[in-house]
Parts: C-alpha cells; sequence; structure tokens
C-alpha cells in the first residue's frame, strides 16, 4: 500500500505514512473489497442467469424436429432437424441478448457503471 499523499510505502499495520506523517486511508480499501464483493456475486448470477438455456433448447428442438401428419390417408413422418437447427440457435441468440440487457441494466442500476454496449455485445460471453 502507498500513501496518497507522497507514494512512500506503507507497511499492513501502519496508521500514519513514516515519511510526511499523512494518514493512511484504509476505508478506500475496504470499499474495493466491497466492490470486489458484488462484482464476483453479480458474476455468479450472471452464470446461473444462463442455466435456463440448457433446458430451453432441448424443448424447442424436440418441438421442431419432427413432425407426425395424421390424415385418413394415413400417417407420415417429417424429419425438420435443419428448421429445428435454426430455431435452435435462434433462441439461443436471442437468449444472450437478453442476458447481456440484463446484466447491463443490473450494472448500471445495482454498481452505478456506465453502460459499456459495444464491449458487452462484443464479447461472446
Amino acid at each position: 500500500m502507498n500513501c496518497e499523499n507522497c507514494s512512500a510505502n506503507l507497511q499492513k499495520g501502519d496508521k500514519f505514512c513514516t515519511r510526511c506523517g499523512a494518514r493512511a486511508e484504509l476505508a478506500s480499501d475496504i470499499k474495493i473489497s466491497d466492490e470486489k464483493w458484488w462484482q464476483r456475486l453479480l458474476k455468479v448470477a450472471y452464470i446461473i442467469l444462463y442455466l435456463p438455456i440448457l433446458v430451453i433448447i432441448p424443448i424447442v428442438w424436440s418441438i421442431n424436429a419432427s413432425t407426425y401428419n395424421y390424415s385418413s390417408y394415413g400417417s407420415s413422418y417429417t424429419d425438420n432437424s435443419g428448421e429445428a437447427f435454426w430455431y435452435c440457435l435462434l433462441t439461443l441468440l436471442i437468449y444472450m441478448v437478453i442476458a447481456r440487457l440484463i446484466k447491463i441494466s443490473v450494472l448500471y442500476i445495482a454498481m452505478g457503471k456506465k453502460p459499456q454496449w459495444k464491449r458487452e455485445f462484443k464479447r461472446f460471453f
């Protein structure tokens, strides 16, 4: 830790700077550790936000992958795997955009950070 007044090195238990006599500020260290705690909690919540996609994608696939057509002439089976793939991809994309918007909103409301739209949407996760 360095003195804010003269940039001298301070030991961990020092309450005053040995060079200039200024009081060592411990409140700033506490504020940083609190902020890191909130950031870690928000990261965990953000990861948990992605867990429902593990259920949503298989449901979208099962609904769109194949269809059975029952008629008076008989039944027929059609394989729509290509369409199901695109529906799943579209669902994943929409879910990721919504998750990013939630993350940006929470960071703005809870942490008071200015939204960084470009940086958030350039990152994959």
